[in-house]
C-alpha cells in the first residue's frame, strides 16, 4: 500500500513537472491559466499580455496554447472620460460699484425740512462738525462744506477713509459719506468699486481626456458545484466552459456609455462666499459679475446600466442590469451551480436623494432567457451632500455596531481626521472646514475591521 501511495506520488509530482516545460516563456508577458477544452483536452490555453488581466494598452488580448501557437485574438473597446474647459474671451475692462448703507437708528431734531435743502445742508454739516470734529481734526466746516452734496432730498457729506480703515471690504472701499435722508435718519454709506476685465467674446476652450476605462470587466467566477477544483473561485477574463461547454470562449463586460454629467459632478473652483462674490456677483464662472456664465466646465464620464456575459462573437449570453448614476466599474462575482447562475455586483452610486451610497446586490439568472433578477440588496454607507462646499459637513450614514469611528483621508492615503460614533446613532457629521478642493475617502470601521469606503468631493 505505501509502495502504491509513493508511485502515485511520484507520478503527479512528474506530470507537473512536465506541464511546467510546456510552458513556453514570452518577454514582458504574464500566464494564465483559461479553464475551457484546451485544459480538458490536456492541452491548456494560456493567454499572454502586457498586465496581469490579460490585455494591454492595445486593446486586444491574445490567448496562446503551451507552444504558443496563437488560438483566439479579442478586441475590446475602450471608454474615455474627458472634461470640456470653456471660456469666454475678455473685449475690455468695466467698472463695478456697490454702496452698502448704514444707519445708525437716530433721528435728528430741529434741522430744516426738505423744501430747502441748502438750509438742510448747512445744518448736517454743522452737526456733523460738532460731534466728529473734536474726534477727527481733519474734519473742518471748510472740508466738510467742500465734500457735502445734494443728491434729491438726501444730502451726502464725503468723509477721509485711511488705509486702516475699520470698515468692511477695504480693499474694495473707495469713499465714506454720511448721509442724512428725507425722514431725518442718517448714517454713512460706503461706496466699493473695483475694475474687472469684461468677458463677453467668443467661447474657446481645450479637452481634458481622462484614463481610458476597458469596458472588459475580470469576475472572481466559483463553481460552487466543484469548489475543490476550482479552488474557492478564480479571477477570470475568458472561459470556454465556466458558462457553457461550447468551443466559444466567453467573458463579462461592461454595458456603458460616455455621458455629459455621468460619473460623477461636473469640475467646480471655490467656496464660500468671498468679498467680490458679495458686492460684485463676481464667481469663478461669472468673472465680470454680469450674471452671465463666462468660463464653465463640463464632465463626460462613464453612464454604466449593466453588466454582459457575451461570446467571443458579441452574442449577450446573460444581461445583468444596475442602478442607474453606477459611479465606478463594480466588482463583479459570479457563482455557478447545477442549476442556477448567482451573480453578486458591488458599485457605488447616487441614490434618487443625490447620496453616495455602496450598494452590494444579489441576482438569480434564468439560464433559459438569460435575464437576471434581483433577489436581495444590501447598502452600507451613503454621504449627503455629495459634492460639498468647503465649511458644509458632510452627513454620513452609516450601520449599526460599536466601536465605530470614522476616518478621513486623501487619495493617497494619508489620513487626515477621525471621528467617533455615538453609539445608537446611525449618522455622523464630517466637518469639512480644513479640506482644500479635491477627493477624499471617507472609511467606516466598525470592531477595528473596515467595512466600507465613501468617496466625497470637496467644491
Amino acid at each position: 500500500m505505501k509502495q502504491l501511495l509513493f508511485l502515485g506520488v511520484m507520478l503527479s509530482v512528474s506530470v507537473c513537472v512536465y506541464s511546467q516545460t510546456l510552458v513556453k516563456e514570452m518577454e514582458n508577458a504574464d500566464t494564465r491559466f483559461i479553464p475551457g477544452v484546451y485544459m480538458k483536452n490536456g492541452e491548456a490555453a494560456i493567454y499572454f499580455s502586457s498586465d496581469e488581466y490579460g490585455y494591454g494598452s492595445k486593446g486586444y488580448a491574445e490567448i496562446f496554447d503551451f507552444e504558443l501557437k496563437p488560438i483566439k485574438k479579442f478586441s475590446f473597446d475602450y471608454f474615455h472620460p474627458y472634461t470640456v474647459y470653456e471660456s469666454r474671451q475678455s473685449t475690455g475692462t468695466k467698472e463695478l460699484t456697490k454702496t452698502l448703507t448704514r444707519e445708525n437708528g437716530m433721528w435728528i431734531d430741529g434741522i430744516p425740512s426738505t423744501s430747502d435743502m441748502e438750509a438742510r445742508k448747512e445744518a448736517f454739516i454743522q452737526m456733523i462738525y460738532e460731534t466728529e470734529g473734536v474726534l477727527n481734526p481733519v474734519l473742518t466746516p471748510d472740508y466738510l462744506s467742500s465734500n457735502a452734496r445734494i443728491d434729491g432730498t438726501a444730502i451726502y457729506i464725503g468723509m477721509p477713509v485711511s488705509n486702516d480703515s475699520w470698515y468692511e471690504y477695504p480693499e474694495y472701499l473707495k469713499s465714506v459719506e454720511y448721509y442724512l435722508n428725507p425722514d431725518n435718519k442718517f448714517g454713512y454709506a460706503c461706496n466699493y468699486a473695483t475694475i474687472v476685465n469684461l468677458y463677453n467674446g467668443d467661447w474657446t476652450g481645450y479637452t481634458s481626456y481622462q484614463a481610458p476605462v476597458r469596458n472588459l470587466i475580470v469576475a472572481k467566477c466559483c463553481d460552487v458545484a466543484n469548489l475543490n477544483d476550482w479552488n474557492g473561485g478564480l479571477y477570470l477574463p475568458f472561459s470556454q466552459t465556466f458558462f457553457n461547454d461550447d468551443e466559444k470562449f466567453e467573458y463579462v463586460r461592461l454595458k456603458a456609455e460616455i455621458a455629459e454629467g455621468a460619473n460623477g459632478p461636473s469640475a467646480s473652483i471655490g467656496g464660500g462666499q468671498d468679498a467680490a462674490e458679495y458686492l460684485f456677483g463676481i464667481t469663478s464662472s461669472d468673472r465680470d459679475g454680469d450674471g452671465e456664465i463666462d468660463i464653465r466646465t463640463t464632465y463626460f464620464g462613464l453612464h454604466i446600466s449593466g453588466i454582459e456575459i457575451v461570446t467571443e462573437d458579441g452574442n449577450i449570453v446573460y444581461s445583468i442590469p444596475l442602478a442607474a448614476d453606477c459611479a465606478d466599474t463594480p466588482r463583479v462575482q459570479i457563482f455557478k451551480s447545477d442549476n442556477n447562475i448567482l451573480a453578486q455586483i458591488e458599485y457605488n452610486w447616487y441614490n434618487p436623494d443625490n447620496k453616495y451610497t455602496h450598494t452590494t446586490r444579489f441576482y438569480r439568472i434564468d439560464k433559459t432567457s438569460g435575464v437576471a433578477k434581483v433577489v436581495g440588496e444590501e447598502t452600507k454607507v451613503s454621504a449627503t451632500p455629495n459634492p460639498a462646499s468647503a465649511g458644509t459637513p458632510v452627513i454620513l450614514t452609516i450601520p449599526d455596531g460599536s466601536n465605530r469611528y470614522v476616518e478621513v483621508s486623501n487619495l493617497n492615503g494619508a489620513r487626515m481626521a477621525s471621528y467617533n460614533i455615538g453609539p445608537g446613532s446611525s449618522q455622523v457629521s464630517v466637518p469639512t472646514t480644513n479640506l482644500t478642493s479635491g477627493m477624499y475617502l471617507l472609511t467606516v470601521i466598525i470592531d477595528g475591521k473596515k467595512v466600507d469606503t465613501c468617496k466625497i468631493i470637496i467644491r
